[in-house]
């Protein structure tokens, strides 16, 4: 007697391309046995054989195949559940990631404009005098920003961003 298995269904090739289908009622008193004892010996299947009038007309080799497919069946059952939690978590963790991504990228750009400001603000209060120094810069009240165009905002990474309107 020739048995292929497979994880797929609950048929065997048995003797040469011939299909060994179970009944609703086989199957069944299969998938209790199989809850009991996933993996039963070679006494054990034959013990059902005997005990359950169902199965008596099954070959004991096609019962080891129908409970080698089922737990085949149950491991693959297994690692798609894993996989889809593995997947809804990932998803969860890319959404996450991309919302951070687009506010440091518009705190990036903020930051860009901002420094474009102040650099311009720094050369403009250079200018008109032959000092350089952050002190001149600092002290000269006529390029000097009042403070209500400065709203601090704390960043993350311990920074303060200085946010401005235009006058």
């Amino acid at each position: 007697m020739i048995a292929v298995t497979s994880c797929e269904g609950d048929m065997e090739i048995v003797d040469q391309g011939k299909y060994v289908r179970y009944t609703p009622e086989q199957i069944e008193a299969l998938e209790r046995l199989y809850h009991e004892c996933p993996k039963p010996s070679s006494l054990r299947r034959q013990q059902l054989i005997r005990e359950c009038p169902i199965l008596s007309n099954i070959e004991p080799k096609q019962i080891k195949v129908w409970f080698q497919n089922r737990r085949c069946r149950e491991k693959q059952r297994k690692e798609a559940a894993r996989l889809q939690a593995v997947n809804r978590k990932l998803t969860a963790m890319n959404k996450l990631l991309m919302e951070e991504n687009d506010r440091l990228q518009k705190q990036v750009s903020q930051l860009v404009y901002e420094n474009g400001y102040f650099r311009k603000q720094t050369q403009n209060a250079a200018l008109p005098t032959t000092n350089t120094s952050c002190e001149s810069v600092v002290t000269n009240g006529q390029n000097h920003l009042p403070m209500q165009h400065l709203p601090r905002d704390a960043s993350p990474a311990g920074f303060v961003n200085f946010s401005f309107s235009p006058v």
